[in-house]
């Protein structure tokens, strides 16, 4: 049993990267990494000289690119985090039945479980509102230096009130997008943290009202509440910022396009 899903949690991690390259090829061709760079550098160029709040085409082909590569991921984690949550039941009840060196591999499995589903709460995000995170990978400049200019002017537009480009429809569609991403941002993580709570209250309590005698049994409920409750402070903090940042877009679309 734990051995299959080894095997199914591993291949699952080969898949991660792998699967989305080969399923989309036929659809949208082979996307290096530096091919896409360039490619959205050039798209975001042209958007913003559009002056139009409408995606041109080549611009929304990429954005469909990237929601049906997140939304591959999304698949993948969940089967992954199904696979690492069975391991790690698999692995205490092995702990359980008295072989104590199976704690130290149950607790790496549950914190592993936990970032997994972290993973598949961003793909989630990113498949909800790909543009924003899409332009997380924008390049740094494109070979006509085109792209730098209009990195200059959308930070003049974004703090400069009385610029020439304040106004633009470009700034207006993606300060509304950046605003929907951290609220989303926000819920999601809301959400985990109202489950990690709860799960951390139970297994605390678990602990506490259990059989005194029953040592492994109170060690893992107590390293289950511990990870659950320091995961459920890590997910405040993420709502938090989530929910500021969304209040105040600007700064956050700064720091995206690289000129904040």
């Amino acid at each position: 049993m734990i051995g299959l899903l080894l095997v199914a949690g591993a291949a699952l991690g080969a898949a991660f990267e792998l699967a989305p390259r080969v399923l989309l090829r036929p659809s949208f061709g082979a996307y290096s990494d530096a091919k896409l760079h360039d490619a959205l550098g050039r798209a975001f160029v042209e958007y913003w000289e559009s002056g139009s709040r409408a995606f041109p085409a080549h611009l929304t082909s990429l954005v469909d690119y990237w929601f049906r590569w997140h939304a591959i991921k999304v698949v993948i984690s969940a089967l992954s985090a199904v696979v690492l949550a069975l391991l790690t039941t698999a692995l205490w009840q092995k702990y359980l039945r008295g072989r104590r060196w199976y704690a130290a591999i149950a607790t790496a499995a549950t914190t592993s479980t936990v970032f997994v589903v972290w993973v598949l709460s961003v793909n989630i995000q990113v498949t909800a509102l790909p543009l924003i995170p899409l332009l997380g990978v924008l390049p740094g400049r494109t070979a006509d230096g085109r792209l730098a200019q209009v990195v200059s002017e959308m930070r003049g537009g974004l703090t400069n009130a009385a610029g020439p480009h304040a106004g633009s429809p470009v700034l207006t569609v993606l300060l509304g997008e950046v605003e929907r991403y951290q609220w989303v941002t926000a819920g999601i993580s809301a959400t985990l943290m109202v489950a990690a709570g709860l799960a951390s209250a139970y297994f605390w309590r678990r602990r506490i009202t259990g059989d005194p005698s029953a040592t492994c049994v109170r060690f893992m409920h107590r390293t289950l509440g511990v990870i659950t409750a320091l995961t459920a402070c890590v997910l405040l903090l993420m709502t938090v910022a989530g929910a500021l940042s969304a209040l105040e877009p600007t700064a956050p679309l700064l720091g995206i396009i690289g000129a904040g």
